[in-house]
């Protein structure tokens, strides 16, 4: 079996960037890990990036970045925007995640899995599966 690869962007000290970096290693996947505060990403490369997306998606709201320059009430033009990542990459929502051509935004375990098409071998279940009742198979006698 062909060992998946990706790339992920994280920042430390994110809870999120870290159980999906656990995820990924327990995936046996080949993960290469770029620190985009000890490595910030260039205008070229966050272009690059967001080429085929909406700006929305890569937008961490949370951050310090977002709430000064309240982008959620006017929302400036796209160029702007890759200037202001390129300026402060604490406006990029993290983990990114790229493998080929392939990318998904953010910790959601059953789109990384959908996105490497691998299954979910890890430790903590997605979800918790109920327990199903049995069937009762009746016969109705006449």
């Amino acid at each position: 079996m062909m060992l998946k690869s990706v790339l992920m962007y994280t920042k430390p000290k994110i809870g999120e960037c870290d159980e999906v970096r656990e995820f990924l290693l327990e995936q046996e996947v080949k993960l290469q890990v770029r620190d985009i505060e000890a490595n910030p990403l260039g205008r070229y490369e966050i272009s690059q990036l967001l080429k085929n997306f909406d700006l929305k998606h890569f937008l961490d709201t949370d951050s310090k970045v977002y709430k000064r320059n309240k982008i959620d009430q006017s929302m400036p033009e796209r160029n702007e925007i890759i200037d202001m990542m390129v300026e402060n990459n604490d406006l990029l929502r993290v983990p990114i995640l790229v493998s080929g051509r392939l990318m998904t935004i953010g910790s959601s375990r059953e789109k990384i899995t959908e996105m490497l098409q691998i299954r979910n071998n890890g430790s903590k279940p997605e979800y918790e599966e109920r327990p199903r009742p049995a069937k009762i198979n009746r016969r109705i006698r006449k």
